[in-house]
């Protein structure tokens, strides 16, 4: 029988309660599982906060280590009813603490935080939350063992605060690991790279883990469980009417997360699609005791066209574009090739390229548009007479499959926003069938997602 990946986020584990609904889930499938787990609810944030800047003191190390010592006691004294397993499992807590503690203590007196450490100190949220999950279901029944990443070798490559999974590597071992006929639990979000040092996937990065995960021992599904209702037609905090989507291809739902939907991480869809293994969505808020809920979205390799095309529309305002212009910059060789290279040496990544003769756009992350710019300004390029930045945008992308065999959809994207006086600074179609993705003044973002969605959704 093929096992089934669950990975249980952070927003499950908000309180000592969710514990109980845990158990619910684990109960409601009839078959060995694989539980990939967050960290609890806020404990990432609170390790992010002691290592931003200057807040590395004693006291402030002290406060971080009372905190998470209540928070992670609390879910033990909550769940478990044997005064001698919870003063075991507090102990064992309090050991790796004091490994937390000592660490950030060497940080401030070094006075420095090396990416490695970065990365090394942010993984506690999913060690700790791990201890203390595997402890309270097998107190209560639930046999299941506690197997971390560097254990069953989940191996990294790149960045050590945005890595990706050495997938080759990782499949050989994780395989031959992960093989009893036994529930396993394993912390998420982070693995080891070749030095066996901690690097860490980012935000969300406990889903990218599951479906590594499902990869390297062909699950029959790997299951995210959130207190959202899947993907949706536009963002639920915008649109109060946008509705849930009951099945995306996979290559819509990468486009979606890449593009700022914030359900799962975007290197999710990658490893599942290579062995078409389902990716199912549930929402917790509609677990009943001992049944599994419908699934709220459905991902798999079906491309079921709409009859509009569209699916869903999202916007991130993590974007800047950086604008070379020149009479000859779109046909002079090896412009954008020298400064991918660079871009490449300096960790830049590239979202989108968008060309004509006289201009080379390169869309960009917010975060490295100063540093982009002065790399571009310092190699002096041939025919380059102006380089600037635009900052004040938002990226709007509409997804759905079909776009390259539908006539007229982007025609009627861009009809609404010039009816709403909305300009379009850059548009490209064409790139994907599954979405065309546009920028706008930030300030006209919401005002654009509720005019198209009213045109394909409502009207």
């Amino acid at each position: 029988m093929k096992k089934i990946v669950v990975k249980l986020g952070g927003s499950v584990l908000k309180n000592p309660e969710g514990l109980q609904k845990i158990e619910g889930i684990i109960n409601s499938y009839n078959n060995y599982l694989i539980i990939v787990v967050s960290a609890l609810f806020g404990v990432t944030d609170k390790l992010s906060s002691i290592l931003a800047g200057g807040n590395l003191s004693d006291a402030n190390i002290s406060e971080l280590i009372r905190d998470l010592r209540m928070i992670h006691f609390d879910f033990l004294d909550h769940n478990i009813n044997s005064t001698s397993t919870i003063k075991t499992n507090k102990k064992d807590l309090d050991q790796k603490l004091e490994i937390l503690k000592n660490h950030l203590t060497g940080l401030m007196l070094i006075g420095d935080i090396p990416e490695f450490s970065h990365a090394f100190v942010l993984s506690f949220g999913e060690k700790l939350s791990s201890m203390v999950i595997a402890s309270i279901l097998n107190y209560k029944g639930i046999k299941i063992s506690l197997s971390a990443p560097e254990e069953v070798g989940l191996y990294t490559s790149g960045n050590p605060l945005n890595a990706r999974v050495d997938l080759e590597k990782s499949c050989k071992k994780i395989k031959r690991k992960l093989t009893d006929d036994k529930n396993y639990l394993i912390p998420g979000f982070y693995g080891i790279n070749n030095n066996k040092r901690v690097s860490i996937f980012g935000r969300g990065g406990s889903d990218y883990s599951a479906a590594v995960i499902a990869k390297c021992v062909d699950a029959e599904y790997c299951d995210l469980w959130k207190d959202v209702d899947g993907f949706m037609t536009a963002d639920p905090q915008l649109i109060k009417n946008a509705s849930t989507i009951p099945l995306l291809s996979y290559g819509e739902a990468a486009e979606l997360s890449y593009f700022g939907a914030q359900i799962t991480h975007p290197e999710t869809f990658s490893p599942v699609r290579s062995k078409n293994i389902p990716l199912r969505i549930f929402s917790i808020n509609k677990m009943a005791e001992g049944i599994l809920p419908p699934v709220s979205t459905t991902i798999d390799s079906r491309k079921k066209q709409n009859s509009d095309v569209i699916k869903s529309i999202t916007s991130s305002t993590d974007f800047a574009v950086l604008r070379i212009k020149g009479s000859g910059v779109g046909i002079h060789p090896g412009i954008i090739s020298n400064i991918s290279q660079r871009f490449k040496n300096e960790e830049i990544n590239i979202r989108s390229i968008i060309t004509s003769q006289t201009t080379i756009n390169f869309l960009l992350g917010s975060s490295d548009i100063r540093k982009g710019a002065s790399i571009v300004r310092g190699l002096k390029l041939p025919d380059a007479e102006e380089i600037s930045t635009e900052t004040d945008i938002a990226l709007i992308a509409a997804v759905g499959e079909g776009f390259r065999s539908t006539y007229g959809v982007a025609a009627r994207i861009l009809t609404v926003l010039s009816n709403k006086q909305i300009n379009v600074s850059l548009v490209t179609a064409g790139a994907s069938d599954e979405a065309i993705y546009f920028t706008i003044k930030k300030d006209e973002c919401e005002k654009a997602i509720r005019s198209i969605h009213y045109e394909f959704f409502e009207a």
